[in-house]
């Protein structure tokens, strides 16, 4: 669509669009295009930014919230230094100064392409729900978010969340802040650098430590009250969960510590003492990794041979297995096994306070590994 108040240069420009083999309609006004934005898809806009009754940035501004995924290409006389340095990096945004060339235009065109995927009527969906579906898009994205108390920011990079703004909380907590207060409108505005990076992790790990925090009721916490937790990062490949093995016999092999827990956590404070905990587990053949982690996830000692990916899976697994215990027992994770789509095995074994989620190293059987840490016949 071209849009511009200049009859001549609008209609030039739409005949030379025609005969170079592509579809063209035009509009006169911001407001006679959006109305035609709303009842149709345009791969691309061609707009002047000064033009009587709306000027074009109002446009680029709606096209930001309503229909990101077309192309823009601005053509005016009355590009300045702002408007380049906020929108020139933008890979859907060209620009082109008047006077203008039509072959040049043309080929700014083709060279923004065409507007792609299935696009449908807008629905309903929560902000959880729709910061999943951003994160398996990969895509970047600026939302702005409207609650009753105030407004936030999110900033979305390759799908994963890098900054987030609401009242005066910026990072983790502003997103946390947000997603408690449970209604609100949100939309997506034309996207823009974050002003600062404060989210370092993925958007599968921002929303599964969101998740924990709504089961336990802290979601809107303030961070002091969060006790330092970290959120755990996206994990690749689904778990498959072994039942747990019967309650350890008498002979079990790795006696828990004492049952207080702030004294268990404590404990790992001591080099020496750390060591020793982890260390022992080493002992039974086909344990290639240990580590030590809270009922929340946290990692609280580890000796994985430097793979951090698979102390993230040991704190998910940890995570995931704490609150199904929650629901119907405690530790009836004890001694679950668990492995994963690409062949990793882990077994957990419950120390009181604290648990150990073991590596078995390929080719080794982790139902005996687990029954001779536990004692089992």
């Amino acid at each position: 669509m071209v849009v511009d108040d200049e009859v001549n240069l609008r209609f030039a420009v739409e005949r030379g669009l025609r005969r170079a083999g592509h579809q063209a309609d035009s509009a006169s006004t911001v407001r006679q295009a959006i109305e035609r934005l709303r009842s149709q898809p345009y791969d691309t806009v061609v707009t002047d930014l000064r033009m009587p009754g709306g000027d074009g940035l109002e446009l680029i501004q709606w096209l930001g919230s309503y229909s990101p995924s077309t192309k823009i290409l601005v053509v005016s006389a009355y590009i300045t230094d702002d408007f380049r340095a906020q929108y020139e990096n933008q890979g859907a945004i060209g620009m082109l100064e008047k006077p203008v060339e039509i072959a040049k235009l043309i080929a700014l065109v083709e060279e923004l392409g065409p507007r792609r995927g299935f696009y449908g009527n807008s629905i309903e969906v929560e902000l959880f729900d729709y910061v999943q579906m951003v994160a398996l898009s990969g895509r970047d994205k600026l939302v702005k978010v409207t609650t009753p108390i105030s407004e936030g920011m999110i900033w979305f990079e390759h799908g994963d969340i890098v900054h987030a703004e609401y009242g005066k909380y910026s990072g983790e907590i502003a997103f946390y802040q947000l997603l408690a207060v449970g209604r609100g409108t949100f939309t997506e505005v034309f996207c823009s650098p974050p002003p600062q990076r404060t989210i370092m992790g993925s958007a599968t790990g921002l929303l599964m430590e969101a998740a924990r925090r709504m089961d336990e009721g802290i979601l809107d916490a303030e961070p002091a009250d969060a006790e330092g937790e970290e959120p755990i990062e996206e994990v690749s490949g689904l778990l498959e969960l072994d039942a747990p093995a019967a309650p350890r016999g008498p002979g079990s092999s790795v006696p828990p510590p004492p049952p207080d827990a702030g004294g268990a956590t404590g404990l790992l404070d001591d080099p020496e003492t750390r060591e020793l905990m982890l260390g022992q587990f080493f002992e039974f053949e086909g344990v290639d990794g240990v580590a030590i982690i809270s009922s929340t996830g946290k990692v609280l000692a580890e000796k994985m041979g430097g793979n951090s990916s698979l102390v993230t899976l040991a704190g998910f697994y940890m995570r995931g297995a704490a609150r199904i215990a929650r629901s119907i027992g405690y530790n009836v994770f004890d001694g679950v096994i668990a492995r994963s789509e690409s062949g990793q095995q882990l077994v957990m074994v419950g120390m009181g306070a604290t648990s150990a989620v073991l590596s078995i190293e390929p080719g080794a059987d982790p139902e005996r590994v687990r029954d001779e840490i536990m004692g089992l016949d």
